[in-house]
């Protein structure tokens, strides 16, 4: 079972630890902040979630990856409580061994089979995903 806490340190910054006792900080955006914002995690985590799987898909194909970036933006709506209506993400890899193709399909599988953090999204939440591939310099 999952599990992770989040306490409150001060103010509207906290500390959240996950069940492998790996931590992070969070806070409400603003003058003072000093941690990621809330909704931001979110993002966050659905990218990490893919990358994870992407990376092990492109190594079993046995692709040299030497790079690969995840940037992330969302639509929010625009009043509370501000749910996600839009979650767009842009894989920029690097790699040799491996085509278009492949890749497309990689990320396909990562966001649409085995990553959980998408799955527990609403299906409301419209996700979708570019990607570039780049030879690697010499």
């Amino acid at each position: 079972m999952a599990k992770a806490e989040v306490i409150w340190l001060n103010e509207q910054t906290y500390i959240g630890v996950d069940s492998t006792g790996h931590s992070l900080v969070a806070s409400k955006p603003g003058e003072d902040s000093i941690g990621v914002k809330p909704s931001d995690l979110l993002l966050i985590a659905v990218a990490t979630c893919a990358n994870v799987d992407v990376v092990e898909i492109i190594r079993k194909r046995r692709a040299d990856l030497r790079k690969l970036i995840v940037r992330v933006s969302g639509e929010q709506a625009a009043e509370a409580p501000w749910a996600f209506q839009k979650i767009h993400l842009r894989f920029e890899i690097e790699a040799a061994g491996i085509d278009e193709a492949q890749v497309e399909r990689a990320i396909d599988l990562a966001l649409n089979k085995y990553c959980s953090v998408r799955s527990s999204l609403s299906p409301d939440v419209a996700v979708t995903f570019e990607h570039t591939l780049n030879a690697p310099m010499a």
